[in-house]
């Protein structure tokens, strides 16, 4: 059990990084938009999806208790309130980029931008609510002993995000070599998933629950599961999984950069199915590794702040952005691609470093730690 936590802390620690680099080259003004840095960024693609799957990991395959899941869930809403007014008030007094109204700090409350701010990075809180918030059902399906159930979820699930948008694109690549719109035809498709917008999350944090449970019980999990993973249970065979599947994620950007103009990012890159696979390796291949002591502490350490780091880290990007003002920065203007992103992904460290560290400190003091207590 041990060794499944300090896994799922690892991560966490590499999802967290992978978000604060993705959001650094949107939100910084010096950043490579050729090859190399999409080279990194299009490896920040697993980081949103990672985390719901060590959410289910961790959570799944425990017993549930109703109303303390309950108590939890109404605490993590008030905490995220709580951030949102804490954002809100640095954005209009600090920031200052663009004029808000009363309305649109009500919009954001409810799980809307906040004006042109960037605010989107709450968007995975709302998620993750919207997840403890059905939770109890999911984790009946889950502890059903007819399979039925939890293999009908799965299929109907990845069938509408991964299968439906890998598809897509697919028909995509096809219409641009025959010069026809191919992938209109699967549009009305998405009218029949109940599930919404955020149904690859709920996805995504249910196999990560298969795994945590098969990490736990081993061959006492389910036999289809089981089976699956002892198909790739070698370090070799994990390794040559992650790279094929960085190698498609990357060549999808560079098919979508030359026809739609896609920079840095990939369309739809959570729910494709390279990220999808990519994400349940790392996951699988942490889990089931081996740590030295120093390791385990260093990944227990940042792992218990990764919620700090996350709800930090825009006001740290924007502070940098506006310390990159300042002439000592200028020279970054000239670098090559090759030399930027290098110094691009050193000042996402620093940036990533003193999140933590305020996180850490906030922590100790009376009252504010409740704020990072998740």
């Amino acid at each position: 059990m041990k060794k499944r936590i300090v896994g799922c802390d690892a991560a966490k620690t590499i999802a967290m990084f992978f978000v604060v680099m993705l959001h650094y080259s949107f939100y910084t003004r010096y950043y490579s938009n050729g090859l190399a840095g999409t080279v990194v960024t299009v490896m920040c693609t697993v980081c949103v999806p990672l985390f719901f799957a060590v959410n289910g990991a961790l959570l799944l395959p425990r017993p549930l208790d109703v109303s303390k899941h309950y108590h939890k869930t109404l605490n993590i809403i008030i905490i995220v309130i709580a951030w949102k007014i804490i954002a809100s008030m640095f954005f209009v007094f600090v920031d200052r980029s663009h004029p808000v109204t009363f309305k649109d700090f009500l919009i954001f409350l409810l799980g809307g931008n906040f004006g042109e701010y960037s605010s989107g990075y709450f968007w995975f809180m709302n998620a993750l609510i919207s997840v403890y918030l059905i939770f109890p059902i999911v984790k009946l399906v889950f502890d059903a002993k007819n399979q039925v159930a939890i293999n009908t979820l799965l299929a109907v699930l990845f069938g509408f995000t991964v299968g439906k948008d890998t598809l897509i694109l697919l028909f995509q690549m096809l219409g641009t070599v025959a010069h026809h719109d191919f992938a209109s035809v699967l549009s009305p498709i998405g009218d029949y998933f109940v599930f919404g917008k955020y149904g690859y999350v709920l996805l995504y944090f249910l196999v990560g629950g298969l795994i945590g449970e098969y990490l736990v019980k081993r061959q006492e999990g389910r036999k289809w599961v089981c089976n699956l993973l002892a198909c790739v249970s070698s370090k070799g065979k994990i390794v040559a999984g992650i790279v094929i599947c960085y190698i498609a994620t990357l060549l999808i950007q560079r098919y979508q950069h030359v026809v739609n103009g896609t920079s840095l990012t990939v369309d739809n890159g959570y729910w494709l199915l390279p990220t999808f696979i990519a994400v349940l390796l790392i996951l699988f291949a942490l889990g089931k590794a081996s740590f030295s002591d120093h390791c385990a502490r260093f990944f227990y350490f940042t792992g218990a702040n990764t919620f700090g780091v996350y709800m930090l880290h825009m006001a740290g990007l924007i502070c940098l952005s506006k310390v990159q003002e300042l002439s000592v920065f200028q020279v970054m203007g000239t670098m090559n691609s090759v030399a930027l992103t290098i110094a691009n992904v050193g000042l996402c460290i620093c940036v990533y470093v003193v999140c933590l560290g305020i996180s850490v400190l906030l922590r100790k003091i009376p009252y504010l730690r409740v704020l990072f207590s998740l």
